[in-house]
């Protein structure tokens, strides 16, 4: 895709009350809509084939490592640094690592960290046209 396609799909992207965007991304077709997460947030939800599965969420597949947003999470604040005396930058980055897990989410707040998610993690990526 060219950055003139991206451009494109940005441009579908930027309002509530469009249609979205189809991109064919290695044999899937890929819906991206501009949808509201929250009061005064929007976010990019995006659709395999015209559908969502809750399970892509939760099991790992290739729906999952393609195409949605991963956030890793620690269950460590900065009180349990101190209560088990951690101190050194080092100490408290392993001390959270050992706590971290992923977490999956089915949207995207943000086009281009979406779009380098997708360039990196597929092979061909091109604008859906219907008449193919």
């Amino acid at each position: 895709m060219t950055n003139e396609d991206w451009k494109k799909v940005d441009n579908a992207l930027k309002s509530v009350f469009s249609p979205g965007a189809k991109l064919l991304i290695d044999g899937y077709e890929v819906t991206l809509i501009l949808c509201q997460k929250s009061q005064f947030q929007n976010a990019i939800a995006v659709y395999i084939n015209g559908s969502f599965k809750g399970k892509w969420l939760v099991e790992d597949c290739e729906e999952r490592r393609r195409f949605f947003c991963c956030k890793k999470r620690t269950l460590v604040k900065e009180k349990d640094f101190k209560a088990c005396g951690i101190r050194s930058k080092k100490g408290k980055k392993e001390f959270a690592d050992r706590y971290a897990y992923n977490e999956y989410f089915s949207y995207w707040t943000n086009f281009s960290e979406m779009k380098k998610h997708f360039i990196d993690n597929n092979n061909s990526i091109e604008l859906y046209n219907e008449r193919s």
